[in-house]
């Protein structure tokens, strides 16, 4: 296939990046694709799925959410057919020897450590959103994936966002030894233009906003200290927004809010003085609503009578507090372009490919779980990429709205892609990936796959770029000392007779006024021994441009030295191999404590541990405890959704409780406090525990919801992850321990039902 040569797939004439990648991938390279979103990346990954099925090869689809293998999967089933189209996420298993497999990277790398018989005969894996390396908290899994995968596994790493993909491309060459090839994009489909907004100047650019700022701080005679409510009290409010978009035929709009609460008050304020809806749209909207509520037995549901009025109005709120099926509806709606103005948390931004032609952002800083900090430039592209509707937009819009009462031109991200930022090793170990590094690996080959992770490779980069710089320092001081005057600093120099004499006068004046003996006799003596030191060298004949370009090259010496120092000290300091052999080592000792390893060996505990990839120790010692043999099933249920849940503030403990929880607080406090792990790796919260328990016990999920005063899809997401431990805890004792792995699949029946089932 020659690269000029027009090339048409699924009716699309491809473009010359995706040629360009599609010619690399059959030649049987890796390839990291970087391109907006929008100019259709994914259609290589189509392509690549197509020749795959069509050779008689097997492909692995990775994907960062659940959701989005959710998606895939339904989307690749209608291409493809449901025969050839499979699923592993956790949640569900359909069809896990198909042709093409779509699984979340998690499972993928569960797999590599566990069971790589069954990727034996995959020819390529496809890494969708793989800048997801990046994140602070799941990145490893992607290290992980791609440091285990075997030699003859090729992948196609998709992101919108990869500023050092040329980086990355290098570290995989190295580590898995073949060519892996970089196919860049920088120009979208749609051109973004981006806009703050404020009621004063309507939508314009950071200089214009800063001169209001300034005029406003004058006038104010400083800082306003007014607070919040001014904002409001200026019309500084979405809805100014939104009706400033739609008079200019902006919409559809997508609304960024970082709070789940807002995003719902927000849509119901604007339901209260918009409708953006024509008749036979509102028809068309109530059919899809009455045809969903019918298909997921929803017609007893408050909550969907109640927003009903607000999609009939092309109006709706997007967020992880939602309701899958809730969900569902919104995004169908969303889909046939019934929904004009969504508000939606960031969640909405990962690979959901719903474009419209503005995307809004109620303020430029988000709530990290922490504090409010500025959102960065790769978040903020993440999102903005949604603007521009491929043939339908000449342009896509975004917008910032702006507060000048709490104006921080620091707090803006850069709206420059140039800007995004690199891509940062996040690697660290979990206790699963020490105890599978000891199942699958003698200590001599743990200490080579410990070298192999992006954070070494880049810390390797890194030292060789400060010594690099260390070296062309170490010249260009050499050369400045090479023309220095010899004279320099010494009292032959007029600078520094200058300076002397200087010091002389200022000792003379302070002499007169001095009255004590002794303090009078000291400084007699420094004044008579610097004459002399001045009268013992003669001055050196220099011109005044002279001395001036002697300075200037002893001071840039002076620079270049303090940087030389800064640089060694870093240099030094930096540790490229066995740079993880401590935290290695600490966690061993903490597993040979424990009784999981002895002499690098795993023991039963180790064996367990192996195959649970979340709060491993917690799960493993409930297991050991005889817990889940003395709790019934449904006990066990309400114990699961406790277990690496992180409650939203405000949640609490409820004083009733449907087991016993001392038990479960003193390996709590044993494993903190006796072994020293780490609080994060012995998460339990139980405030779901006993609504948990009263599903597992067939109470209807409406009725759950009627005094639990959480949000539908926060307990629909804790329970299915409590599904996926049932099931990793199934699979870990099915060999040894057959009572119990039944007992599992019981309490699995009992939670995997309704509205909390997968429908796919």
């Amino acid at each position: 296939m020659s690269e000029r040569a027009e090339v048409s797939f699924r009716k699309y004439i491809l473009d010359d990046f995706q040629i360009e990648a599609v010619n690399h991938l059959l030649a049987g390279n890796s390839v990291l694709v970087s391109a907006p979103t929008g100019v259709g990346k994914t259609l290589i990954a189509d392509y690549l799925i197509e020749d795959a099925i069509k050779h008689g090869r097997r492909v692995a689809y990775t994907a960062p959410i659940k959701a989005l293998s959710n998606q895939k999967y339904k989307e690749f089933k209608e291409l493809y057919g449901e025969e050839k189209v499979g699923i592993i996420t956790g949640d569900v298993v359909i069809n896990p020897e198909a042709e093409v497999t779509i699984m979340t990277t998690e499972i993928f790398r569960n797999m590599l450590q566990q069971d790589q018989e069954r990727l034996a005969d995959l020819s390529h894996v496809v890494f969708d959103e793989i800048h997801y390396l990046s994140d602070e908290d799941r990145g490893t899994v992607w290290e992980e994936s791609i440091i285990f995968m075997p030699e003859n596994l090729r992948l196609l790493g998709l992101s919108a966002t990869i500023p050092n993909a040329r980086e990355l491309a290098d570290w995989i060459a190295e580590i898995k030894g073949h060519s892996v090839q970089v196919v860049i994009k920088k120009d979208r489909a749609v051109p973004l233009e981006h806009f703050v907004y404020h009621p004063l100047t309507g939508a314009t650019n950071l200089n214009h906003l800063e001169q209001e700022w300034r005029k406003r701080r004058q006038k104010d005679g400083g800082v306003s200290q007014r607070g919040f409510t001014r904002r409001r009290e200026q019309g500084i409010s979405h809805l100014s927004l939104v009706n400033y978009i739609a008079k200019r035929r902006g919409l559809p709009c997508l609304y960024f809010v970082f709070s789940r609460q807002q995003c719902e008050l927000k849509a119901d304020e604007l339901s209260q003085s918009a409708d953006f809806l024509t008749r036979s749209e509102k028809k068309r909207t109530e059919e899809i609503l009455e045809r969903m509520i019918r298909l997921y037995n929803l017609e007893n549901w408050q909550t969907i009578h109640r927003l009903k009025w607000i999609f009939m109005k092309g109006i709706a709120f997007h967020h992880a507090g939602l309701l899958p099926a809730l969900k569902e509806i919104i995004e169908t709606l969303f889909g046939e372009n019934l929904i004009r103005v969504m508000y939606a948390t960031e969640t909405f931004a990962v690979g959901i490919n719903y474009p419209v032609r503005s995307v809004c952002f109620d303020a430029p800083t988000k709530w990290d779980g922490v504090s409010f900090r500025p959102m960065s430039t790769l978040e903020y592209f993440q999102m903005a990429g949604r603007a521009g509707r491929r043939g339908i937009d000449k342009r896509g819009s975004v917008y910032i709205l702006a507060d000048l009462e709490r104006y921080q031109r620091h707090e803006f991200p850069s709206t420059n892609p140039d800007h995004i930022e690199s891509l940062v090793s996040q690697f660290n170990l979990s206790y699963n990936s020490v105890v599978n590094l000891f199942k699958n690996y003698s200590r001599n080959e743990i200490s080579l796959i410990l070298d192999q992770n992006f954070a070494t490779f880049q810390a390797r980069n890194h030292k060789i770029v400060l010594e690099t710089r260390l070296n062309r320092l170490n010249k260009e001081m050499n050369t400045i000392r090479e023309v220095i005057c010899k004279d320099w600093g010494n009292l032959s120099c007029p600078k520094a007779r200058d300076a002397a004499f200087r010091q002389l006068r200022k000792k003379e004046r302070r002499l007169k006024y001095i009255r004590g003996r002794r303090a009078k006799e000291s400084i007699s003596k420094e004044i008579g021994e610097l004459k002399e030191a001045l009268g013992s060298l003669a001055q050196r004949d220099c011109c005044q441009e002279e001395q001036v370009r002697c300075e200037k090259r002893v001071k840039k010496f002076e620079e270049l030295y303090k940087e030389r120092i800064s640089l060694e000290e870093r240099v030094s300091s930096m540790k490229v191999a066995g740079r993880f052999e401590e935290d290695l080592e600490a966690k061993v000792a903490i597993l040979e404590e424990l009784d999981y390893l002895k002499s690098g060996e795993l023991l039963p505990r180790g064996e367990f541990a192996s195959q649970i990839y979340a709060q491993e120790l917690l799960i493993t010692e409930f297991y050991f405890a005889g817990l889940f043999h003395e709790w019934d099933e449904d006990q066990i249920n309400a114990v699961i959704v406790a277990v690496d849940y992180e409650p939203r503030k405000g949640e609490r403990i409820p004083k009733v409780l449907p087991y016993d929880l001392k038990p479960i607080k003193k390996i709590i406090r044993d494993l903190i406090y006796r072994h020293g792990v780490d609080e994060r790796q012995v998460l339990f919260f139980p405030s779901l525990s006993p609504l948990a328990y009263r599903w597992s016990q067939g109470c209807d999920f409406l009725e759950l919801l009627e005094d639990s005063g959480l949000q539908e899809g926060d307990i629909v997401s804790a329970f299915r992850r409590g599904i996926d431990l049932l099931r990793q805890i199934r699979t870990a004792c099915a060999k040894e321990d057959q009572y119990l792995a039944g007992k599992i699949k019981n309490c699995l029946d009992k939670m995997d039902r309704d509205l909390v089932q997968v429908n796919l």
